[in-house]
């Protein structure tokens, strides 16, 4: 079973447009938030030992979506990104899931975006979150094997 950790809650673009009130001005991340989303997940990665051991025969990995999504948001020219404080739909402010349709407006290039909406990633942004997830447990499994031996 994989279990992910939490993104930097406090660069979601709905969570800053919601912090400020002139969103299309000042568009920092929360770093409240994105030191309470570190902290859940430092205690998550710490208890799921504890819950694989009392499930026998289970395997539980945690992985971390927090380091590469703040790489992408941090060095967004690194991976191709231009726009990494709003979301292509619609006003890249606000907007979530039901409210990305054919009615909104969708940027031209959404692989320029790392958010699709306000919270979601683009596919773009999935595409290297799964390249990072993949090594990271990739090397996870590989050392949990090699502890059994």
């Amino acid at each position: 079973m994989v279990i992910a950790g939490l993104p930097p809650m406090g660069c979601l673009p709905i969570q800053m447009s919601t912090r400020f009130e002139l969103p299309g001005i000042f568009r920092v991340c929360l770093e409240d938030q994105n030191s309470d989303a570190q902290s859940y997940n430092s205690k998550l990665e710490k208890l799921l030992p504890q819950i694989q051991n009392s499930l026998p025969g289970s395997k539980i990995l945690y992985v971390d979506i927090y380091t590469p999504l703040d790489d992408m948001i941090n060095n967004p020219e690194k991976y191709g990104f231009v726009e990494t404080k709003r979301g292509c739909c619609g006003t890249g402010l606000v907007e979530a899931g039901p409210l990305c349709n054919s009615l909104t407006p969708v940027c031209e290039n959404a692989s320029q975006y790392v958010f699709w909406d306000s919270i979601h990633p683009t596919e773009a942004a999935y595409r290297v979150l799964v390249e990072y997830l993949e090594k990271d447990l990739s090397t996870k499994i590989h050392n949990s094997v090699g502890e059994k031996n």
